[in-house]
């Protein structure tokens, strides 16, 4: 199971992840469509990035757990860079494949 996702290949996997609205067919897929827009916000932007393979959110053969680094407005205001933290998923390329463009 891979685990080593490069930014590019995570950039890459949330481009092939946003779907059509029409192939919506989840109770969650906004939520999860506007998380994979903020992965792919966050990674373009340059913003640390770990990818999760401990603990309760674990990155498997379905998803891609990633935990963000970034400052926020309270960071920016009192001088604390990268003080805040945001774990998103994405589905791994190979879910993505089994889904031929839908969503989960």
């Amino acid at each position: 199971m891979k685990t080593n996702y490069t930014r590019e290949e995570l950039i890459n996997i949330c481009e092939k992840a946003i779907v059509h609205l029409d192939s919506w067919r989840d109770r969650d897929s906004s939520e999860a469509q506007r998380q994979v827009g903020d992965a792919w916000a966050l990674l373009k932007s340059g913003c640390p990035y770990k990818v999760l393979t401990k603990g309760d959110l674990q990155t498997d053969e379905k998803t891609i757990w990633i935990e963000h680094t970034f400052t926020d407005f309270s960071g920016f205001e009192h001088g604390t860079p990268f003080n805040e933290i945001e774990t998103l998923y994405l589905r791994t390329p190979k879910r993505l494949e089994n889904v031929a463009g839908a969503d989960w």
